[in-house]
């Protein structure tokens, strides 16, 4: 049977240089590392290959592989090379150009250009199976080759967006960063060392949610810690980076998320307590609107801002790849005059994220309003005392629960089963997830989002 062919696999004469990313690859020869069970070669040729260093994603340079036709018998014929990959999985994201790819007497060499774009999600070192074809029409020899693929060698990064419960309000004490505590740092679990979220020393004008040394502390990036959102203090009480002793959802999300890479996850804290779309007296000076608008409901862009400020520090400092954003907001946009804007303001500042933060590695055609850089939206707390949702609340919610189909690459992280007495709330009741909803939140955010990747 034969395997998955690239589209546009030939090309006469030298092969073009290849634009976007590109990787390396390893090949097998004749003798080495082919697969057992291939039939012998038939007709009076057969090709050759030499071993070759791993196929890198995303790596600036095609990989070229050369190939060497053997003729016995005194063949004459002119011999096309093509190359299949076994199955869909072994051509994902692969691009493929065949220098030579006709091999007549006098010119028996050509060569295969291999390169690999970044995957939306990110990869494990794998292989892939391919085969080398040459044939005159008539008969034919297949090379199998053995693809040693490497990920790209950048870290991932995901932007924590929302409000409080978003930044973590489990109560003070509930934090269990002990040896072998479930919120225990990781070495490779990393953070944008972000401001604090104060408005009155801090965050004081409308140029400071978008100056970079406003927002980021130094050193621009530490070993995540709960809580996320306060910066580290090297010269905090008795060492510790943090005074503070609640969580939120980010690290519990991070520990699934770095099972799956061999990068480095980095967090973007961007979150703010009281925060909506909408002007709200009990929250912060600035909203979440990707634009100005003419409403008089609605306020100004500023949250918005200063995460695309702080995303762009976290691709400048580190040369990682946005991954993800995780979306966790909604109570201080459900009343009357909020709720019914709420649907259409969470698509417009999904979309607009994906085409505003800076380009990174996988490049300036990822930021578009549809590219696949999952967004995650969080349901909120049903627990005791907010059980019941006002007829706001309820479109809030259903807002949430229809964006999947409203937004790309989107998934929903359903809640509704995190309450007491198995799921205390945390501080000032049940609007509020406590510790243990939110080390759950974090691990269903993680498989949401690789369900939004997939969509």
């Amino acid at each position: 049977m034969r395997g998955s062919r690239f589209p546009s696999l030939k090309t006469a004469g030298t092969a073009a240089l290849l634009s976007a990313l590109m990787l390396g690859l390893s090949a097998c020869s004749s003798g080495d590392n082919i697969r057992d069970g291939n039939p012998p070669p038939t007709g009076d040729f057969e090709i050759t290959s030499g071993a070759i260093a791993p196929l890198m994603e995303g790596a600036d340079d095609p990989l070229f592989i050369p190939v060497n036709l053997s003729r016995s018998n005194g063949y004459a014929g002119t011999v096309t090379l093509e190359l299949e990959g076994d199955t869909d999985a072994d051509v994902s994201n692969l691009s493929v150009r065949l220098s030579g790819d006709e091999l007549t007497p006098g010119n028996d060499s050509g060569g295969v250009l291999l390169s690999l774009s970044i995957a939306d999600l990110p990869l494990q070192p794998h292989t892939r199976s391919l085969t080398l074809v040459a044939t005159d029409g008539v008969d034919e020899h297949r090379l199998p080759i053995d693809v040693q693929v490497e990920p790209v060698d950048a870290p991932d990064i995901y932007l924590l967006a929302g409000q409080s419960n978003m930044v973590g309000f489990s109560g003070d004490g509930t934090r269990n960063a002990s040896p072998g505590g479930p919120d225990e740092s990781d070495s490779r679990i990393l953070q944008l060392n972000g401001s604090a979220n104060d408005q009155f020393s801090v965050f004081t004008t409308e140029a400071s949610f978008t100056d970079v040394a406003t927002n980021v502390q130094s050193p621009a990036i530490v070993v995540a810690e709960d809580p996320l959102h306060t910066p580290r203090d090297e010269n905090g009480i008795d060492g510790a980076a943090k005074s503070l002793d609640f969580i939120g959802l980010g690290l519990s999300f991070a520990k699934q998320a770095v099972l799956n890479t061999t990068r480095n996850v980095i967090l973007v804290p961007a979150a703010w307590s009281g925060s909506a779309f909408c002007t709200n007296q009990d929250g912060p000076s600035g909203q979440w609107n990707a634009a100005a608008s003419t409403s008089s409901e609605l306020g100004n862009t500023l949250l918005f801002d200063r995460a695309v400020t702080r995303a762009n520090a976290a691709i400048a400092e580190t040369g990682g790849i946005l991954r993800g954003i995780l979306w966790h907001q909604g109570e201080s946009d459900s009343n009357d005059r909020c709720a019914p804007l709420y649907a259409d303001n969470l698509r417009q500042l999904a979309e607009a994220l994906r085409q505003t933060i800076d380009a990174d590695r996988r490049g300036a055609d990822l930021r578009k309003a549809d590219a696949n850089i999952p967004f995650v939206v969080g349901t909120m707390s049903r627990g005791d005392d907010v059980a019941v949702f006002s007829e706001a609340k309820q479109l809030v919610d259903l807002a949430h629960r229809g964006a999947p189909n409203q937004i790309s690459h989107t998934a929903l992280s359903n809640h509704d089963d995190l309450l007491p007495p198995a799921y205390p709330c945390g501080n000032d009741g049940c609007i509020h997830f406590g510790a243990e909803a939110l080390r759950e939140m974090g691990r269903r955010y993680y498989a949401a989002l690789q369900r939004a990747a997939r969509n």
